[in-house]
Formats: C-alpha cells, sequence, structure tokens
C-alpha cells in the first residue's frame, strides 16, 4: 500500500524539477495544516469555550493537559504505522480525522449538554473536552506533524540541514500568526463556526491535495535523495551504515541523551509562554515587556534555524546540542534572576534555542538512525515532546502555588539541563560504530 498509486495522477520522476523541492513546500503546508491541533491554535479558543461550556480556567486546563498527555503514549504506534504506510496515506488520514475533530468540536457544548442529562454538567463536559482535546492532539499536532516532517528529511541528505532550517522559518512564521488569524476569524462568525468552516476546508480541499502531492520515499518513485549523487567526500560525510530499529535506538545513550534534551526544550518554552505574564509581574516587570521579548527572540531564532541548518549540514551535530543545552541553561538562568539587565541575554538566549530546538528535532533522527525505521524512532521522540508540553505549565502552577515562586521549578529545569549537557559529551554518532560496513543509503 506504502507505494500504490504513487504514479498516480503524476509520476514525480517526469515533474521538470526535483520534486524533492515539491515536497519541501507540502511538507511546510502539511505542518501549517496542524495548527488547530496546536496549542497556538487552541489559544484562541480558550476564551470562547470557557464561556459557552460554562467551565473554570482549570477545568479546561485539566482537560486539555489529559488529553495531551494521553495523546502522546499513541505516538510511536503511530509512527510505527507510518513506517508501514507511507507519508501519502497516513497524511491523508490524519489531516481528514483532524477535519472529522474540528466539526465535532464545533458542536462541543451541544455534546456536552446532551452527556449532561446522564452525568453531572461539569463531569460531562469535563470527559467531553478531554475526549476531544485528546483527538485533536493527537491527528494535529502529533500524526500530521509528524508525517510532514518525517516526509520531507526523506528527500533530502546532502542538503538537509539547510532544508530543515528554511522549513522552521516558514512554520514559526505561520504558527505565530494562527492565534491573531483564528482570532479575526472568531470575530466575523464565532467559535464554532469557524472551527466548521476550518474542517470542512480541510477535509474537503487539503486532505485531497495531501494524497495527490505528498510521496513518502524518493527511491520508491524512481529519484534519488537530493536529486543526484554525491561525490566521495560528500557521501562520507553523510553515509548511513545501518538502519536503526526502534529497539536499537533506544539502547543507545544517544537518543535518550539527545531526546531528553529535545523534551526539556518542549516542557520549559511551553511553560515560560503559558505563564509569562506571570512570570514578569512576581518579577516586579510589566508583563508587556514579557510579551515583546517574543518578536525579538523570533529574529533570533530565524537566524538560528538558516545559518544552523547550513552549517549542521558541515559541523557534527553534537556541537549543535552543546550549544543548544548552553544557550537553553543561558535563558533559564535569566528567568531565575529576572530583572531589566537580563531581558538582552534572555531574548538572545531564548531566540537561539528556540531555532536550534526545531532544526535538531528535525535532522537529528534521521542522520543518526537511518530513514527506514524513521516514523517510530520520531515517534517515541514526539511522545517525549508532547509529553513535555502538557507537563510544563503544571510544573510551575505548582511551583507558584506551594512554593509561592517559580524559581524553583525554573532551577530544576536549570539543573536538568546542566546534567544533558555533561551528557552530551559522551553521547556521538551511533553510525560511527558501523563505519567499517557498506553503506546502506546516502
Amino acid at each position: 500500500m506504502k507505494t500504490r498509486f504513487n504514479s498516480f495522477p503524476f509520476a514525480p520522476a517526469r515533474w521538470p524539477f526535483f520534486y524533492g523541492w515539491n515536497i519541501l513546500l507540502w511538507g511546510i503546508i502539511g505542518t501549517l495544516l496542524s495548527a488547530p491541533g496546536q496549542t497556538t491554535g487552541v489559544s484562541a479558543f480558550t476564551e470562547p469555550l470557557l464561556g459557552a461550556l460554562h467551565i473554570s480556567r482549570l477545568q479546561l486546563s485539566l482537560a486539555y493537559m489529559i488529553g495531551t498527555i494521553s495523546s502522546s503514549f499513541v505516538l510511536t504506534p503511530a509512527g510505527k504505522l507510518y513506517d508501514r504506510l507511507g507519508a501519502r496515506w497516513m497524511g491523508t488520514a490524519s489531516c481528514f480525522m483532524l477535519g472529522v475533530v474540528l466539526l465535532i468540536l464545533s458542536q462541543a457544548d451541544h455534546i456536552a449538554e446532551a452527556l449532561g442529562t446522564l452525568l453531572p454538567q461539569h463531569i460531562a463536559t469535563l470527559i467531553t473536552m478531554t475526549t476531544l482535546f485528546f483527538l485533536l492532539r493527537l491527528s494535529g499536532q502529533g500524526v500530521l506533524t509528524l508525517c510532514s516532517r518525517n516526509m520531507v528529511m526523506k528527500w533530502f541528505i546532502r542538503r538537509r540541514g539547510i532544508v530543515s532550517g528554511i522549513t522552521g522559518v516558514a512554520i514559526g512564521y505561520g504558527f505565530a500568526n494562527t492565534p491573531r488569524i483564528f482570532h479575526w476569524l472568531i470575530e466575523q462568525t464565532s467559535w464554532n463556526g469557524t472551527w466548521f468552516a476550518i474542517a470542512l476546508v480541510w477535509m474537503f480541499i487539503f486532505t485531497p491535495m495531501i494524497w495527490i502531492f505528498f510521496r513518502d520515499n524518493p527511491e520508491d518513485c524512481g529519484l534519488i535523495p537530493d536529486g543526484r549523487r554525491y561525490e566521495t567526500a560528500e557521501r562520507k560525510n553523510q553515509a548511513i551504515y545501518h538502519q536503526f530499529t526502534l529497539a536499537e535506538a533506544r539502547r543507545t545513550p544517544t537518543f535518550w541523551i539527545f531526546g531528553l534534551a529535545l523534551a526539556l526544550q518542549s516542557l520549559t518554552i511551553t511553560a515560560i509562554t503559558f505563564h509569562i505574564e506571570s512570570i514578569f509581574t512576581e518579577a516586579g516587570m510589566e508583563a508587556a515587556r514579557g510579551f515583546a521579548m517574543f518578536p525579538a527572540a523570533a529574529l533570533v531564532g530565524i537566524g538560528a534555524s538558516l545559518i544552523g541548518g547550513w552549517l549542521s549540514d558541515r559541523i557534527a551535530l553534537r556541537w549543535f546540542y552543546k550549544v543548544f543545552l548552553l544557550t537553553m541553561a543561558g535563558s533559564l538562568t535569566g528567568f531565575v534572576l529576572l530583572s531589566p539587565q537580563w531581558l538582552s541575554l534572555i531574548t538572545f538566549c531564548f531566540g537561539l534555542t528556540s531555532g536550534l530546538f526545531g532544526l535538531l528535532m528535525g535532522i537529528t533522527w534521521p542522520k543518526y538512525f537511518g530513514r527506514e525505521h524513521l516514523g517510530a524512532i520520531s515517534g517515541l521522540n514526539m511522545s517525549m515532546l508532547v509529553l513535555g508540553s502538557a507537563i510544563g505549565p503544571m510544573l510551575l502552577s505548582v511551583s507558584l502555588k506551594w512554593l509561592d515562586s517559580y524559581r524553583t521549578s525554573l532551577l530544576i529545569c536549570l539543573g536538568c539541563t546542566l546534567l544533558l549537557f555533561v551528557g552530551s559529551f559522551f553521547a556521538g554518532n551511533p553510525q560511527d560504530k558501523f563505519s567499517g560496513e557498506p553503506a546502506t543509503s546516502t
């Protein structure tokens, strides 16, 4: 099934230029289509949902957290299914599923009210929203993102870094504007009307387009990664000597050290972003200064994505992780000692870490473990990232409630960052152990 209809409605090998560039475009579009399932997309609907469902902010947050954590445990099996079915079929199914979930979400208030005839209303609402958030996060943030990102990484090897940098810039810009676009749509119609309209567009316009343009592997289409073969010196730097299974990858320290580094960044960036207003207020500073930090940090992140992408095709990834963890530590130190004097350092480190995060999340697993089991391996890491993003805001909330300060939880995160930095000196490229064997791909 994975290669069925690869030449329909057209053969990628007959495309007037290397089809990988079209894959890059649709990989970006596919990831942007996950926006309704991302936190940035859901945030625009928070206030309308509170009014329509008549529940507290804590109850809605609890439903969102449980739904997110639950979805994280399904991503590894979903990744294995991706390896079997490929990006085209999984991407098509996940986009359609996301549309269906949004269609149901547009009627969430009526569903909760109907269920309330059988259960106490607050329990009925909590069950309804937890279930729908689980499906939303699984199809949007999870599977559709996994399919789109992995597909692009399979089509490029020598240019994988710069392609990942371009992807990071485009997706970062798109996600940054998502809340504003959704908020405008809600103002023009309503929260449920917006979800209903998005659902129809996703189901009946973008789902067929994904099936038409997505392709899993260049080799299955009679092509090769990057559209050309490499000279010996270039090939040696990018060679894959062993295609790791998920079980083999889990037995390497590299997977856990670098995977936990990415998960920790997911935890901290979500937690800090979620509580940014309160963090600055607690430090005796205006909340507006916290929000003003993000545009400047985004510019740093764009530069980090592009320059880092270009360099990653030439420099070993372990050095990027060292810089990544050091700048994460610098950012956390700034938030622990938050004052106007630290803002420049925080902005620079926050932006640099965010830019490298998007880059490393895409290129690490195919470069270290090969493409054959990429779905399963990246699916497990995606589970770790989603779990971190769910725990982060709650961790800071507990710290503030029980210890009257965010500082303790931030110090814990800082300590974990420094431990992972030390661990990065013991994490190398797993392919080095197999360098005496013939390369399986280039």
